[in-house]
């Protein structure tokens, strides 16, 4: 697809960008949106991750941004507070009680043992590239 043709498709599908913006994407001067990005993956069939520029999600917000939640929709689906969520996710540092945390491996589809690794506190998480790789 032709960026311009891309453009048209996220118009179709309820998420208005200029080709500038667009461009912005793709050199990597400016990122989508979580909007953007999931309109983005679903106009191009193809994963978040791939557009995001990783292989395997490391962190929560790359699990969350892989899976297409919003911060605010996860946090209602697991019954916990919006902010709290992003504390946990800016924090690198998972505070859940026993029913958000399985609800939370259940819909982001993770272990034990990969919710232990997405949250270990060995320094910041790391940030997801800004660039966009359009197919």
């Amino acid at each position: 697809m032709s960026p311009r043709q891309v453009v048209e498709q996220l118009t179709a599908c309820g998420v208005r960008v200029d080709i500038a913006r667009f461009h912005a994407w793709e050199s990597g001067e400016n990122s989508p949106t979580e909007q953007e990005l999931f309109a983005l993956a679903d106009v191009l069939w193809c994963r978040t991750a791939d557009l995001m520029g990783i292989r395997e999600p490391r962190t929560l917000t790359e699990h969350r941004l892989a899976r297409q939640f919003t911060t605010a929709k996860l946090a209602g689906s697991i019954a916990m507070d919006t902010a709290q969520y992003e504390r946990a996710e800016a924090r690198n540092e998972w505070t859940g009680d026993a029913q958000q945390t399985a609800a939370l491996l259940r819909l982001l589809n993770l272990t034990p043992l990969q919710l232990t690794r997405a949250t270990e506190r060995s320094g910041a998480p790391e940030p997801v590239s800004r660039r966009v790789h359009a197919r």
